[in-house]
């Protein structure tokens, strides 16, 4: 063999060797931590939660076999927004902090591939970008600062098979899957990223209720009249009271009643739709009442010449408190869709019908809701009775009064009360019942005003939203005389002794106390 031979085969050899080197072994390649990065961050300059003024998510359902896109950005005047959702007001800055916060030092902790052709088997596919296989497909969670630099982009794959919390991860701009550490809560459901409790009432400053049940006939064209109850209390400690309930008979329900109560207190928003423009500013013009009916709110002519009264499909519910403010609840129609359709409404208006009844009948992936429109009020009832003036004492006449006794007439001197020492009392009353009644009257004013700023603030509020709520908020809600009204009458138990000896014949056995029996 000839040095150049000789040489050539040294060369063949160490290519081989290097070959076998590097993709030899039953685990694959291996390459070194200079090239993998093992041990780094992923992001090592973001070190600041605050510095997130946005962020994006975009999530896979398996359960749907669809991507679902959400983000919350703060927007210039400082309010954080749900874009996602017609841009709705969000309460996410506490949550926002905490999803930021487990994004900072997250450590590339072994190298899982370097192959795109991996990434449908480690569950780190690109949501955001088209992919043949969406069982392959990972969760995306991008950060921005308020100039829309990234902070932080993270692909979040399969959980790592006997590693607890050990994720799947790559950055979208790199090919290299990795496997680190992961616990990040994240939420795209609305309601998790929105101040839930949709009117913000003390149920124990609630003073009235009045149900209406009176519902629109699309198919007669007609309303339907229904029940109206007003129920009332004079404070959170009193029974809750109904006119027209035979005390004889009836009674008011009053764990019905806390239900009731509780509901208003309690009820959350499921989700949102944004009204015509026109509409936030009060003008009816044909887009908007047309927007209007098909959320099931119908305008009706009233007597007044030119005027319109706004009539709810179902029904409306009036809540005062002792703030003066009085909330009204229009209930609008009912609709079922899957979730994301309930917080942000139906990709388009024209649904196939098929398809709208397989929803409604599929339980799992629809959900039944109800259209609600809010509109708040002053109502100076809920306040209470205004404070009325003190009557000023009249002068005394400077004639005694004679006494009608006529043994008066022989007595030495007169034993009637000096005027001017009566008047004198009832003048000092009546100054101190003048001072509490101008404090009271200061007050009461007070009141007045501070409920008409809250009614203000509220109205600013509700005023651009059509809201979503649960259709078993509705049905808690909208109650009539069935079920807020029960029978006195005891009902007779034919598995209790006592109650087949009616009157004093068997008036009940001590607690403890057993009936003998033919054995005994």
């Amino acid at each position: 063999m000839s040095e150049s031979q000789r040489t050539l085969f040294f060369v063949v050899a160490a290519s081989v060797c290097s070959v076998v080197a590097w993709f030899g072994g039953p685990s694959g390649p291996k390459p070194s931590t200079e090239i993998t990065g093992v041990g780094d961050l992923f992001y090592p300059e973001f070190k600041d939660a605050d510095a997130a003024k946005s962020m994006e998510v975009v999530n896979y359902n398996p359960d749907t076999a669809s991507v679902r896109p959400f983000a919350i950005v703060q927007d210039k005047s400082g309010l954080w927004r749900i874009p996602y959702a017609h841009n709705y007001p969000a309460d996410g800055k506490e949550r926002l902090a905490k999803t930021a916060t487990s994004m900072i030092g997250i450590k590339r902790e072994s190298y899982a591939g370097r192959r795109e052709a991996e990434h449908a088997e480690y569950g780190v596919l690109d949501p955001k970008a088209d992919a043949a296989d969406l069982k392959g497909i990972g969760n995306r969670i991008i950060l921005k600062d308020g100039d829309g630099k990234v902070l932080a982009d993270y692909i979040i794959g399969k959980e790592v098979k006997g590693r607890t919390g050990m994720h799947y991860i790559r950055r979208p701009d790199e090919k290299l899957t990795y496997i680190a550490k992961i616990d990040i809560p994240v939420s795209t459901k609305f309601s998790d990223w929105i101040e839930a409790d949709l009117l913000k009432i003390d149920a124990a400053r609630l003073n009235g209720i009045t149900i209406n049940t009176d519902t629109v006939d699309l198919n007669q064209g007609a309303l339907i009249e229904g029940e109206t109850n007003q129920l009332s209390r004079k404070s959170a400690t009193d029974n809750w009271n109904l006119p027209g309930i035979d005390d004889t008979k009836e009674e008011l329900n009053q764990e019905e009643m806390r239900k009731l109560v509780s509901s208003l207190d309690e009820l959350k928003i499921v989700g949102v739709r944004r009204k015509p423009a026109a509409l936030i500013k009060g003008q009816l013009d044909q887009i908007t009442q047309l927007d209007l009916q098909t959320k099931g709110f119908y305008i009706q002519p009233t007597r007044k010449q030119g005027g319109v009264r706004l009539v709810p499909k179902d029904g409306n519910v009036v809540a005062v408190t002792d703030q003066g403010v009085a909330y009204e609840l229009k209930f609008g129609e009912i609709f079922s869709g899957s979730d994301e359709e309930v917080e942000v409404g139906f990709a388009s208006k024209e649904e196939d019908k098929d398809e709208k009844k397989e929803k409604k009948e599929d339980p799992k992936s629809s959900q039944k809701s109800r259209y609600l429109m809010v509109t708040v009020y002053f109502d100076a009832d809920g306040l209470g009775p205004k404070p009325t003036a003190p009557k000023k004492p009249e002068e005394p006449s400077d004639v005694p009064p004679e006494s009608d006794d006529p043994a008066d007439a022989s007595a030495p001197t007169n034993t009637a009360p000096d005027p001017k020492t009566v008047h004198a009392a009832a003048l000092a009353k009546y100054e101190s019942d003048q001072k509490k009644y101008e404090s009271d009257l200061k007050a009461y004013q007070a009141k007045i005003k501070d409920g008409e700023k809250l009614v203000k603030e509220l109205n600013a509020r509700f005023a651009e939203w059509y809201y979503v709520v649960s259709g078993n908020s509705f049905e808690n809600l909208r109650q009539g005389r069935k079920t807020l009204v029960k029978d006195k009458t005891a009902q007779a138990n034919p598995a209790d002794p006592a109650s087949q000896f009616p009157g004093s014949q068997f008036p009940g056995l001590p607690p403890g106390l057993k009936l003998p029996t033919r054995q005994d």
